[in-house]
């Protein structure tokens, strides 16, 4: 979480692996969730972290970006240091614009993400490949 008034080396933690109920919580808690990545093939952490109604901030290189930016549900910039940082300290700014990306991602794991839409389309594929397959 972000408090201006606190020096920067304490607004910053680095938690090490997480999982279960701690790592909901951190999610369910944190201002944003940030993942700078050159190559990020889906980015999982992302789909909990918008679940949970928390704004994220990623690079093109991740496998979402193209669906955050469509839905509006977080911020999708420039793995350069400066563009990253002006990106992070505007969502801290707005504190609307967060509370509006998390329901705009919310809604956006709702509607393509979960685990019965996403079991479902697998299953569309393999009766597709059964019916065009030459066993």
């Amino acid at each position: 979480n972000y408090t201006s008034s606190l020096p920067r080396s304490e607004r910053v933690t680095f938690t090490g692996a997480v999982e279960g109920a701690r790592k909901e919580e951190l999610l369910r808690t944190a201002t944003m969730l940030v993942l700078p990545s050159h190559s990020e093939n889906f980015g999982n952490v992302l789909l909990e972290a918008m679940a949970v109604g928390t704004p994220v901030v990623v690079t093109p290189g991740v496998g979402l970006a193209s669906d955050i930016e469509a839905a509006r549900a977080g911020i999708v910039t420039s793995n350069e240091p400066h563009e990253l940082a002006a990106a992070i300290t505007g969502l801290l700014g707005d504190v609307a614009g967060r509370a509006e990306m998390g329901r705009r991602g919310r809604a956006l794991v709702e509607a393509r993400f979960t685990w019965e839409r996403v079991a479902g389309q697998m299953e569309d594929q393999y009766r597709k490949l059964c019916r065009t397959s030459s066993l």
